[in-house]
């Protein structure tokens, strides 16, 4: 980026607007109002935010700002703006998990990851659109790449804030897709750690086994610098890594894929200047959704089923659905579709034994229209039940120029070496630019 270019504030990726706060050359505060300008220009298009306030955004800039030229910067995220999926609590701010049940709900404590961003300097803009309880289902939110269409699951809001240039990142979770499908239709990156890489507590858990952090940007430093707050071994700046072995698979859901997405994803290998071989997946893996949702229906049951009925009656139906699922499953199946889980979880390791990781798609097509629903989570169920660590990135189009992500996946604790694996993917499809001087 030449000096002579000038760029919004609010379309920085956030490693270089974290610089500039450093480096005195962007404050804090003209960096959030940009945010501000572009969420009052938007958002009632969109529909990203279920809660905003712009004066106490506008307050921690100025207080950012203060101990930046102090000399007493907290942390990597100085001065960052960030979206907080609504299923973390936030002591300041309403935490409603997307549920009318819970309006007006402020917890007393801000959940271990929004405590974590605000001791790393970040400027907590906001709570992003969730569905209810993170569940598998619309949210009012839409695709600011089209507004017709869907943005995904229940990390929407957040990868919707992110693709429009409101905030340069922002929060969500996974628990089967709601990361990596939302970061597809909005064409950004959305990585999933290793399960366990980070505490989830003060967050929605549905599923203990497979609650897990979602990060969401616009570039993959970004998500490096991102991760980097939340595990000493992320290295906030991701040197490239060419994969020695790299594979493709179907997987599961590779039925559901659109034709436009199987050769865009057909073609995009070719470019590669290594060989990627297919990778067979044993056929166990064909009940991976199978067992995800019934682990799912179960808890579930176990959690809402004894609310009150007048409490119930407001769920919305996909959370209906599961609840009734779950109580007619008795404890042998559940404990068989534990059992199950645990052996694909070994599975999963053995097939790094033949490659350094494997890509496949992360969604099954381009974001659907907003009357076909969310789209389909097929695609990234079995790694988030077998606990891998994964990146959607945003480098394929499909046939209506919308974009669609290349899925990475890789061995289980190896997260850094995934980052530096998709940072090398990233900067051959799309070559960073020149740091500014």
């Amino acid at each position: 980026m030449s000096q002579r270019e000038e760029v919004a504030p609010n379309s920085l990726s956030a490693h270089r607007a974290a610089a500039a706060i450093r480096g005195g050359r962007l404050s804090s505060v003209a960096l959030v109002e940009a945010c501000l300008g572009r969420i009052a220009a938007r958002e009632p298009l969109v529909g990203a935010w279920s809660f905003l306030d712009a004066d106490y955004a506008r307050q921690q800039a100025v207080q950012a700002d203060e101990r930046q030229r102090a000399g007493a910067l907290l942390g990597p995220l100085h001065g960052v703006p960030v979206g907080v999926k609504d299923v973390f609590d936030t002591c300041d701010m309403p935490s409603e998990y997307g549920s009318a049940s819970l309006q007006g709900r402020r917890p007393a404590f801000d959940a271990d990851a929004v405590a974590t961003l605000r001791a790393a300097g970040a400027v907590i803009m906001g709570k992003t659109v969730t569905t209810e309880f993170g569940m598998y289902a619309d949210t009012s939110c839409r695709n600011p790449r089209d507004l017709e269409r869907s943005p995904g699951v229940s990390s929407a809001g957040s990868a919707a804030a992110v693709a429009d240039e409101m905030v340069p990142l922002a929060l969500g979770t996974q628990h089967t897709a709601s990361t990596l499908l939302p970061a597809s239709c909005c064409g950004v990156y959305g990585f999933k750690p290793t399960f366990g890489f980070t505490s989830m507590r003060g967050s929605n858990i549905l599923v203990p086994r497979l609650v897990n952090i979602g990060f969401l940007a616009r570039e993959i430093e970004d998500i490096a610098l991102f991760a980097s707050v939340f595990s000493d071994d992320i290295r906030p700046s991701t040197p490239p890594l060419q994969p020695r072995r790299l594979a493709w698979l179907r997987g599961p859901g590779w039925g559901g894929v659109a034709a436009d997405a199987k050769s865009a994803l057909a073609a995009w290998l070719t470019t590669l200047p290594l060989a990627v071989d297919e990778l067979a997946l044993p056929a166990s893996f064909e009940r991976a959704s199978e067992v995800a949702h019934a682990l799912l229906s179960a808890h579930l049951a176990y959690r809402f089923g004894s609310a009150p009925m007048a409490e119930r009656e407001g769920y919305c139906a996909p959370l209906l659905e599961a609840i009734a699922k779950g109580a007619a499953l008795d404890a042998v199946t559940f404990i068989g579709c534990e059992n199950i889980a645990d052996g694909l979880a070994v599975a999963a390791d053995q097939l790094f034994e033949a490659c350094d990781a494997f890509v496949t798609l992360a969604a099954p097509g381009e974001a659907l229209l907003r009357s076909a629903g969310p789209g389909s989570g097929a695609m990234t169920i079995p790694w988030s039940l077998a606990g891998l660590p994964t990146i959607a990135l945003p480098l394929l189009k499909g046939g209506n120029g919308l974009p669609i992500g290349v899925q990475l996946v890789g061995p289980r604790g190896q997260d850094r070496r995934l980052l530096s694996m998709a940072a090398w993917m990233s900067n051959i499809c799309n070559p960073s630019p020149p740091e500014a001087s």
